[in-house]
């Protein structure tokens, strides 16, 4: 694990690159060695930024990268990444997501009339169906469809008795207040969602990412050891560090240098946020 096949970590952390109409000759060419399209990497930082998800596209190909360049690489595509989050094509795209995350409104509830009309309705269909499928089967099965046409019959007299208390006004009335609860929640759930996505503001978004990068990344022991096992894979000696995830891992082999670099302009693009 002492080779570094990470240089990169806040770049990809924060989702990748934005390309932009004027591509720097330094991230052109970084993209270029990763095999990352324009669009895959707007893609690619909407998609970390929201949930945020700390994907990394073309680590393999990382390895081709400078070592001694990481530093810089990590200013140079943080720029962009900012200036995407910027960007209209980045609202936009929030905005969608936004309006994917906005709860579902209740449905308002039918009245017992409209149910019990509508389930007679039904029991009519089937009923009719299962007649006529009883005229035209042969003699000998005739006799096998006549406790379902009782059972019918039954269920469509039970729904006209005045007695049947599933379609009374007190029914009703439980149905609305049920109705009225759910849209109570409801409105507070809107509420909600619109302080946690505010329209063409994706400023709180972009936070969580920043603060949850800055919260994964801040105890990474660059001192760990490392050691080979049996079938020649890398891994930690202390069992606690090989449990971590990838981002820890990925900054470990990223080098002290560069991690911090990239949590420092982490902590600046948070302190910039409203």
């Amino acid at each position: 694990m002492k080779k570094i096949l990470w240089i990169l970590p806040l770049a990809f952390i924060l989702a990748g690159f934005y390309t932009g109409k004027l591509l720097d000759d330094r991230v052109k060419s970084l993209l270029q060695t990763l095999k990352l399209s324009e669009n895959d990497a707007k893609e690619t930082i909407f998609t970390d930024i929201s949930i945020p998800s700390f994907y990394f596209p073309g680590v393999k190909e990382l390895k081709s990268v400078a070592i001694n360049d990481r530093v810089s690489q990590v200013e140079v595509v943080g720029k962009y990444v900012k200036e995407f989050t910027a960007s209209k094509d980045f609202k936009e795209r929030y905005n969608q997501y936004r309006d994917s995350k906005k709860p579902a409104q209740p449905e308002k509830p039918k009245t017992m009339e409209e149910l019990k009309n509508e389930n007679k309705q039904n029991l009519k269909n089937s009923l009719e169906e299962i007649k006529k499928a009883k005229a035209s089967a042969p003699a000998d099965q005739k006799g096998y469809y006549d406790e379902s046409i009782k059972y019918m019959e039954e269920q469509l007299k039970e729904i006209d008795n005045p007695d049947n208390t599933m379609y009374s006004p007190e029914m009703d009335s439980y149905m609305q207040e049920a109705y009225k609860q759910q849209l109570d929640q409801y409105n507070k759930e809107v509420a909600d969602w619109e302080k946690e996505y505010p329209v063409n503001n994706p400023a709180g978004m972009i936070k969580t990412c920043l603060n949850e990068f800055l919260d994964k990344t801040k105890n990474v022991d660059f001192s760990a050891k490392t050691e080979i096992d049996e079938n020649g894979r890398t891994l930690f000696v202390k069992e606690e560090y090989e449990r971590k995830d990838n981002l820890w891992k990925l900054c470990y082999r990223a080098g002290k240098e560069t991690t911090e670099s990239a949590r420092k302009f982490a902590q600046s693009w948070l302190g910039e946020l409203k």
